[in-house]
């Protein structure tokens, strides 16, 4: 043992090893030579394990915390660095940092910049603060599901195309947001950093864009609002872009929509802007710290703030509404007295150029939506009230008649500009479509002309159902016609609500093609609406678009959508006209899985979702909804 200095008991823990086996006192020698009884006894003294392996730990714990500590610096001064940047900035802050080690400064970034970082720290436009890790949000995602790297970042052109791409080609569809002209990226990237984000990942070019950012964005949303419980409208509105424009669900083996709306629905509640704070809250509340600050003086707000949430909410209940219809894994937003007043000051603000059109779809969906809950409570009766129960519905064809008029209502009241927009048209056949399904599905097993004495859940007579079951077909061929008018290069731009209508539409189509009744002439829908030329044009047009928008690949999103529409093209042939498909080439499931080139989920989403199987094509045309 090597000690120096007078002779002394070796502090608790550090005797040599033969005095620590033999569990004697260890007193060094002076000079350090080892110790007095090893001395004694002859014997080399070799210094305790505890002693090494103590100092080992201890070494490697303080270089561990000295990493941590740097990374919370690095994370700390490239926040400072983004609020230098900011045209608000002081002088002395911006200077300050450039006479701060000028060298690292031009080292590449390797966590996200200000605007995920903004996202965690400071206080959010809702007056709610988040905690902060002190470690950048993606970063420490992207260490924790095994992302290998995250999205570059766009330059300041980048970014400035996808905002004039989004606020262009995308919002006319679907305006529950409102960035005037004069807005820029880097404005909308300070003042709403996790809205910037989701039209990053939604403007995106290529799928494996689409992919990485989509997976940054879930992330974010993930740690924000569960992780660290923040509410704003800035994620809200991030939350609700993503849902609309993005191909989540046919991207990723599991859609997250679903999920991701029911998120939104609780960001709604917890903002308080679907309805106000109710006056007798009890329970642990209102014992709850910031539980004053969730709420605030949003339901007080006049002006823009307010026009811009009611904007938020109603957008949320508009996606719902089809996401729950298309999915079945999700209610619906409630409708409230306090939603209605907010759809009213967007009908009459005419500061705005896009609230006329939004509000005018939001009650066109809030009618599809009461259609829906007619023919669910309907059906729910029938299923429970017992056979000899003297309480019997109100028939369905009440309801109907009053949705219709409804109907005609909301198409009067269209200004002459709003009257001519293609978009709105389709919408009001897809109402329509609903609306006739609350009296009979195309799926129903009942009978269209049922016999005298025959139960049935809708109480119709005569040719009610044949009816119902024809506007239907004529919906679905107007809803297509708009649809085929439409230039190729819009499609880009089209939200999911469009592209759910879509789908509704020829799964319908095709039910009404396949109907087998003595009734039903399926010879006449086809001389109406022939689905088999439909997904022709569906296809053709698709590929139309692939190429304006200049998809460089087979495995982009529109040129995957068109091999799926010519993949059941030729499975549906089998079933509406066999005759025809023994001189056309055999539908293949292969011909709908095409190799894909780079690392996408699991490398082919079509072969995630099974899209042209058989089992795919009975599952999504049978009986959903």
């Amino acid at each position: 043992m090597d000690r120096k200095g007078p002779a002394h008991s070796a502090p608790y823990g550090q005797a040599c090893l033969h005095c620590f086996k033999s569990k004697c006192k260890c007193v060094s020698r002076p000079g350090g030579e080892g110790c007095e009884r090893c001395h004694r006894l002859n014997k080399q003294c070799y210094p305790s394990d505890s002693l090494r392996k103590r100092n080992a730990q201890k070494n490697h714990n303080s270089t561990a915390r000295i990493a941590q500590l740097e990374g919370r610096l690095e994370g700390v001064v490239t926040l400072l660095q983004s609020l230098a940047k900011a045209p608000e900035s002081s002088t002395s802050l911006r200077e300050a940092l450039e006479d701060e080690n000028p060298a690292e400064q031009e080292q590449p970034m390797t966590t996200t910049p200000n605007s995920s970082t903004s996202i965690i720290t400071g206080t959010n436009d809702n007056g709610i603060t988040g905690s902060n890790s002190g470690a950048p949000l993606v970063s420490s995602f992207e260490n924790s599901t095994g992302v290998q790297s995250p999205p570059s970042e766009p330059s300041t052109e980048e970014a400035e195309a996808s905002l004039e791409i989004f606020r262009s080609h995308m919002l006319r569809y679907l305006a529950f947001i409102y960035i005037p002209p004069n807005v820029t990226a880097s404005h909308l990237r300070r003042e709403k950093p996790f809205l910037f984000r989701a039209i990053l990942a939604v403007t995106a070019p290529t799928v494996q864009e689409k992919l990485v950012r989509g997976r940054e964005l879930k992330g974010i949303i993930a740690q924000t609002t569960l992780l660290e419980n923040q509410s704003s409208i800035d994620l809200l509105l991030g939350l609700l872009t993503y849902i609309a424009w993005s191909y989540d669900s046919f991207l990723t083996r599991s859609g997250t929509l679903s999920r991701l709306i029911v998120l939104a629905i609780s960001l709604v509640g917890d903002l308080r802007l679907n309805k106000p704070v109710p006056p007798d809250v009890h329970m642990i509340g209102p014992f709850t710290p910031g539980f004053e600050g969730c709420y605030g003086d949003s339901n007080r707000e006049t002006g823009h703030r307010y026009l811009e949430r009611q904007r938020a909410v109603l957008g949320c209940f508009l996606l719902s509404t089809i996401v729950s219809s298309y999915f079945a894994q999700a209610d619906a937003m409630r409708w409230t007295p306090q939603m209605e007043e907010g759809l009213h000051a967007l009908s009459t603000n005419k500061a705005c150029p896009t609230d006329e059109a939004f509000a005018f779809q939001v009650r066109l969906q809030l009618l599809a939506q009461r259609s829906i809950c007619i023919r669910e409570q309907r059906q729910e009766d029938h299923t429970l009230v017992a056979p000899s129960t003297t309480t019997s519905p109100l028939p369905a064809s009440i309801y109907v008649r009053s949705f219709h008029s409804q109907l005609q209502e909301l198409r009067g009241s269209l200004s002459p500009e709003l009257a001519q927009d293609g978009i709105l048209i389709a919408h009001m056949h897809y109402i329509e479509l609903c609306i006739n399904e609350t009296l009979h599905t195309a799926n129903s097993n009942e009978p269209l002309l049922a016999t005298p004495g025959s139960s049935s859940s809708t109480n119709l007579t005569g040719f009610e159902r044949l009816e119902c079951l024809w506007r239907s077909v004529n919906a679905i061929k107007s809803w297509l016609d708009i649809f085929f008018s439409l230039p190729p290069l819009t499609l880009s731009g089209l939200s999911f609500l469009l592209r759910a209508q879509l789908a509704r539409c020829l799964v319908v189509l095709y039910r009404l093609s396949t109907l087998e009744d003595p009734s039903w002439d399926r010879q006449a829908v086809r001389s109406t609406a022939d689905l088999l030329l439909v997904l022709d044009q569906v296809a053709g047009k698709l590929d139309i678009a692939s190429r304006e928008i200049g998809e460089q690949s087979s495995d982009e999103i529109f040129a995957q959508f068109s091999r799926i529409m010519r993949t059941f093209r030729a499975w549906a042939v089998t079933k509406i006209a066999p005759e025809e498909s023994a001189a056309e080439p055999a539908w293949s499931y292969a011909e709908a899985t095409p190799n894909v080139g780079y690392g996408m989920m699991d490398n082919n989403p079509m072969m995630m979702m099974d899209i042209g199987s058989e089992r795919w094509f009975e599952e999504f045309l049978a009986g959903s909804r």
